[in-house]
């Protein structure tokens, strides 16, 4: 008598033994010499020698059955003991099986290049619209290397992209935020591996998930590294991606071209990397189509619909060009000079009135971009029309008339020089400041203990000079009564009317869900009386946050999520530009150019709570406006 113990590695020992132990009672009753006895995954059995080696010899080929397909049967079992093929053996052309023991085989032509692609390279390209099975093929590959000991671990990875969310915005501590994006990959493995199995393998880190970002650094050797929803990488993160490889390993990148969740006028990483890595030797490209989507027959008539809408969005938008105001050169009738500023085009007339013209220029880093931007000046002009006639009963302001979407027509004032900013919360520069040690601004005592995005017990007034060329310069109230820069008077006016402004402006954004955080005002004079002046509560002279998650925002730390022309400072930077000695300005695209105007048009309607109505101009936009300005200033004779 003799005994041994034999360990059921890599399975299910629930799926081995059966419901009720009834595989393992079979097992038993066709070994009657032997004493076996089963616990956990181990199986300890006493008896014959000579039979207790043909035993092993059995239990290894059952174990290995149920690592292949998942499942095993009485049949199964009986065959394996006569020597026999099971039923399953018999099946050809099949990757892994499911947890269900039915089998994942390819169900098309370009799936199997997909398939026949992975053995032959290192790399895979696999592209293709929803439905076509990369993803899942994919990880079906994976696991069946895995279970073939050829590889050690599986790396699956996702941009955490989608629908322009980003993780910042998202509720939860990083493992919430992160799981729903990385969710069907957890489906496709939990279709394949035993759930007992699976949580096991992820816990000892064989089978690793993680968003793009977790790469950076790593060099991933003995693996299956899948990065999948590649069409949402940047160009700089999946050339990161692709250089994470070590020895032995294999990498899929799979994406769909349809569907882009990047912000408009960034470029996919992974229509990059199809160019730049067409030629590279070892590398495979498979390309699947609508005829080989698995989903539900309708899936395929549904992509077939989105492609000819497409199609024909595309050919319609080839027949129109956006237009865009970038220079103007007005004659009007008693015109005595014109100032053109960064933005901005304003023609005296008469020494009476003005004609500010919005144009569609677009300044960030006190540069001008080169390439305008549709709608802008439009956006601009009619939100500050609406802030200035909501304003009327507090304080007198320049505006008579807006003869033109672009424009508008006021009272000439004399300005005074310096603007008027207000906060009501700690961020921006006032925090740059404030963390480098700075507890008074512009003569305001800052309390001590503040937090970034923290809201100042009431608004405060930090006033700058307006400088003709240059940066403007912070100074203090008492500052500028001592220079006569502004009489005390006019400054009490001006100080009371910011104030009152200010929370007007307030009120009418917490109606739109949001905050108005900070803003300037300029204020001129005519005739003794202290005038409104230039534009206000517009997203170039204003920021906004959102309301809604503020506070939780600011108790965690986290970036507030902000309305505001920030994302074309941002992307810059993105693109190395803040007009630095030997800086480069980026290509400033049609399509980036378009992407920005969607941007102002979607700030309009956020804080305005009205549709824009776009001007489309067929003929000239100057023509336009002067013809319509002309017949306004004629009605003033």
């Amino acid at each position: 008598m003799i005994e041994r113990h034999i360990i059921l590695e890599d399975i299910d020992p629930v799926v081995f033994y059966g419901v009720g132990n009834g595989h393992l009672q079979i097992i038993k009753s066709l070994y009657p010499k032997l004493r076996i006895v089963a616990r956990d995954n181990v199986i300890r059995v006493l008896g014959d020698e000579e039979e207790m080696a043909a035993f092993e010899e059995n239990v290894e080929k059952m174990r290995r059955h149920v690592l292949k397909f998942n499942n095993i049967n009485d049949e199964d079992i009986l065959d394996i003991i006569k020597g026999k093929q099971t039923k399953a053996d018999s099946v050809k052309g099949v990757i892994v099986y499911n947890i269900s023991g039915k089998p994942i085989k390819c169900k098309s032509e370009n799936q199997q290049q997909l398939v026949d692609a992975y053995e032959k390279n290192d790399m895979i390209f696999a592209t293709g619209p929803a439905g076509t099975g990369k993803t899942y093929l994919s990880i079906a590959l994976a696991v069946r290397a895995l279970k073939e000991k050829t590889i050690r671990k599986i790396i699956l990875s996702r941009p955490a992209v989608e629908a322009g969310e980003k993780l910042g915005f998202l509720p939860g501590d990083m493992k919430d935020k992160i799981d729903p994006y990385l969710q069907p990959l957890y489906d496709a493995l939990e279709d394949m591996l035993p759930a007992v199995k699976l949580q096991d393998m992820m816990e000892k880190n064989v089978i690793q998930i993680a968003p793009l970002a977790f790469m950076r650094g790593r060099t991933l050797s003995d693996a299956v590294v899948i990065l999948d929803e590649a069409q949402n990488t940047t160009p700089a993160q999946i050339r990161m991606f692709l250089t994470r490889m070590g020895w032995n390993t294999k990498m899929i990148i799979t994406g769909d071209m349809t569907q882009i969740d990047l912000p408009r006028g960034q470029k996919s990483g992974l229509t990059e990397a199809l160019d730049i890595l067409k030629d590279v030797e070892g590398i495979g490209f498979v390309k699947l189509r609508q005829k080989d989507i698995v989903r539900h027959k309708l899936v395929t008539r549904i992509v077939n619909a989105y492609d000819a809408h497409d199609a024909h969005e595309k050919t319609q938008n080839k027949k129109t060009v956006m237009k865009a105001l970038t220079k103007t050169d007005f004659h009007f009738e008693g015109q005595k000079n014109v100032y053109h500023g960064k933005v901005r085009d304003v023609y005296d007339i008469n020494d009476d009135v003005i004609v500010m013209v919005a144009t569609d220029r677009i300044s960030a880093f006190d540069v001008i971009l080169p390439k305008g931007i549709p709608f802008k000046g439009q956006v601009l002009n009619q939100i500050a029309a609406k802030f200035l006639d909501a304003t009327t009963d507090i304080c007198p302001n320049w505006k008579l008339a807006t003869p033109d979407p672009m424009v508008t027509v006021g009272l000439k004032c004399e300005g005074f020089r310096v603007e008027m900013i207000i906060r009501s919360i700690l961020t921006g520069s006032a925090w740059r400041a404030y963390k480098d040690g700075c507890r008074e601004l512009c003569g305001v005592k800052l309390p001590e203990g503040m937090k970034e995005n923290q809201r100042f017990p009431e608004p405060i007034i930090t006033p700058t000079t307006k400088a003709d060329e240059g940066h403007d310069l912070n100074i203090s109230k008492e500052e500028i009564i001592a220079q006569g820069i502004v009489s005390a008077e006019d400054y009490a006016v001006m100080e009371d009317y910011t104030r009152r402004i200010f929370q007007r402006g307030q009120e009418m954004a917490a109606q739109r869900g949001l905050i108005l955080v900070d803003t300037k005002y300029e204020f001129g004079k005519r005739d003794g009386k202290v005038y409104l002046i230039d534009e206000i509560h517009t997203p170039d002279s204003s920021r906004y946050f959102y309301a809604d998650g503020y506070e939780e925002k600011f108790e965690k730390g986290l970036p507030q999520k902000q309305l505001s022309k920030e994302f074309v400072r941002q992307w810059l930077i993105e693109h190395n530009f803040m007009n630095e000695p030997g800086q480069t300005m980026p290509e400033i695209t049609d399509e980036y150019a378009e992407s920005v105007s969607e941007r102002y048009i979607e700030l309009y309607e956020h804080i305005t709570g009205e549709k824009f109505d776009k001007t489309v101009e067929e003929g000239d936009i100057a023509a336009r406006i002067e013809k319509n300005v002309a017949e306004y200033l004629a009605t003033r004779k």
